[in-house]
């Protein structure tokens, strides 16, 4: 079955599996192995609030609807207020008109690593799980010093990093032995020490002090810390440590990943939504929080319309997080104090530098017959393209369009690229055309019928001293404000998390923080071992 007809399958699967299953969760499981992080706080206490309590959650990306999920599902009214005009942060979809027509374009294309325990356990709950995901289990690149790459993690550890060794066109057991010394830390990782141990020193440094094989960190180490959209030269080690145990070694089947064959709001923002919704909850979107107060019994005031919330969740970008912290009011000189304290230890949270999604839309093909693996090409030596993915081969709608008018729907994910601000979806499309061409050269000198372009700026830095400095979902709390809770993929958790899991996370543990305060049970966080394997498997 080539990766075409895999779609239409799909299509068909998931239309009856929404229709008689919505909210089954009787599919087999991804995920596996995980560690419980609060097993007796999520086994004891009430299971629903038993007065009417109100919670404000300030911003709709994943991390806020996470929260306002789990408070909703515990009979909390949630409002949500959503500064842009659609939910899902940088999960977003939106619908766009174009000259070849009306399309639903995601932020930009993402997958789902299998310990991402937290946010598959949500989708389950909302039983689109199976009907919207299929497997997606290698990562190709296309080098133009080295040959391309095809990576699997097979196997029980350590033989699944053997066996990547081993089927590599560039590298051999040699350069993997000459990079122990820099693997030793990720081999026995510890979540506990890792950032006090490693979050000043950069990554680059880190491989140079350690004597990591130059092809072994081009292939495989310099690849996996440009898709974190942070300058490579500046990511902290302690960072690549934490996602080389997380993405690598921590589980031998942590590098397998689903992708949705649909757009993200169908697979996943919309029903989260509906199911806050269902539980009462409001939503409201283009709706910006400017001013806030707090009263002297800790409830927050909204002075834009004069409501009150028992408590709020903080789930903002950290633009938004700028914004709003300091517009606040609150009474007493202690509590200003203790305002101006958290104010001023949160502006040193730093972002990542302003990137790109070029989605084209052209009049020649890509080649269905490909292995489905080459939907997805990571480009790491065709900057500013880091990747590049055809939408056909992927989901529904690209699918349809692209058999339709025999054309090609190509989305490019252009990082670091400020100098790309002030220019047009046209003019960028001419500056990167050519790499594009090179990944698929079967589409080489097709005309682009039109383009959608997201600019984007607020992407969370991961540069050396960042982790030191990255607020708890209490920390609000522990600065006296103890209605206050914090979420998104700004936070620190004490157990390893990244990216979209680790705002699903810091929802739970936000929302947590009030159910405990309300004696009501709290919901369960899973987690990858905090630990690395060791020399050896752990049988």
């Amino acid at each position: 079955m080539d990766r075409r007809d895999f779609l239409k399958k799909a299509g068909a699967g998931a239309t009856v599996a929404a229709t008689a299953g919505a909210g089954s969760t009787a599919h087999a499981s991804f995920g596996r192995d995980y560690e419980i992080v609060n097993q007796r706080a999520s086994r004891s206490g009430r299971k629903f609030v038993e007065e009417d309590k109100s919670v404000l959650v300030v911003g709709g990306g994943v991390a806020g609807l996470t929260a306002a999920y789990e408070l909703s599902k515990r009979g909390y009214q949630v409002h949500i207020r959503e500064a842009a005009p659609y939910l899902g942060g940088r999960l977003h979809t939106r619908e766009e008109t174009l000259k070849t027509g009306t399309f639903q374009v995601e932020h930009g294309l993402h997958m789902w690593f299998k310990q991402y325990y937290n946010f598959e356990r949500i989708l389950k709950e909302l039983g689109v799980w199976q009907s919207f995901f299929r497997p997606f289990e290698e990562v190709y690149f296309q080098f133009d010093s080295y040959k391309d790459e095809v990576i699997r993690s097979k196997g029980p550890y350590p033989l699944n990093l053997a066996r990547i060794v081993l089927e590599s066109p560039n590298l051999n057991l040699l350069d993997a032995a000459q990079t122990f010394g820099g693997i030793v830390d990720a081999v026995f990782y510890n979540h506990d020490t890792v950032y006090k141990r490693f979050d000043k020193e950069s990554f680059a440094d880190f491989a140079k002090r350690t004597n990591i094989n130059r092809d072994f960190y081009n292939v495989v180490m310099e690849p996996a810390a440009s898709v974190t959209l942070n300058d490579i030269e500046k990511i902290s080690a302690a960072e690549m440590l934490m996602y080389m145990h997380l993405f690598f070694i921590g589980d031998p089947d942590a590098f397998n990943r689903k992708v949705a064959t649909v757009d993200h709001g169908t697979a996943v923002i919309n029903p989260m939504a509906n199911a806050i919704r269902m539980e009462g909850g409001e939503i409201s979107l283009s709706s910006p929080v400017s001013t806030m107060e707090i009263t002297a019994s800790g409830s927050v005031v909204t002075l834009d319309d004069q409501r009150e919330y028992d408590y709020l969740v903080l789930a903002s970008d950290i633009p938004g997080l700028r914004k709003i912290l300091p517009n606040m009011r609150v009474q007493g000189e202690r509590l200003q104090d203790s305002l101006n304290s958290a104010v001023s230890h949160l502006s040193q949270l730093k972002l990542a530098p302003p990137y790109h999604v070029l989605r084209v839309w052209l009049d020649k093909s890509v080649d269905s017959n490909r292995p489905f693996y080459e939907s997805v090409i990571e480009t790491p030596e065709s900057k500013p393209m880091n990747l590049i993915c055809d939408f056909a081969a992927l989901e529904m709608e690209s699918q349809a369009w692209c058999e339709e008018n025999e054309g090609a729907i190509l989305e490019l994910h252009l990082y670091n690229t400020p100098e790309f601000i002030e220019l047009s979806k046209e003019d960028i499309w001419e500056q990167t055309k050519d790499l594009a061409f090179k990944a698929y050269p079967e589409v080489a000198g097709a005309n682009l019928l039109d383009a959608s372009l997201g600019r984007f700026d607020n992407f969370t830095s991961v540069e050396t001293g960042q982790g030191l400095i990255r607020p708890k979902s209490d920390f609000m709390f522990r600065q006296g404000f103890e209605k206050i809770f914090l979420a998104g993929d700004w936070t620190h958790t004490d157990y390893p998390t990244a990216l979209m899991e680790r705002a699903a996370a810091s929802g739970i543990e936000a929302a947590n923080g009030i159910l405990v305060q309300d004696r009501v049970r709290q919901q369960e966080i899973r987690s990858a071992s905090k630990r690395g394997p060791g020399l050896l498997p752990r049988w």
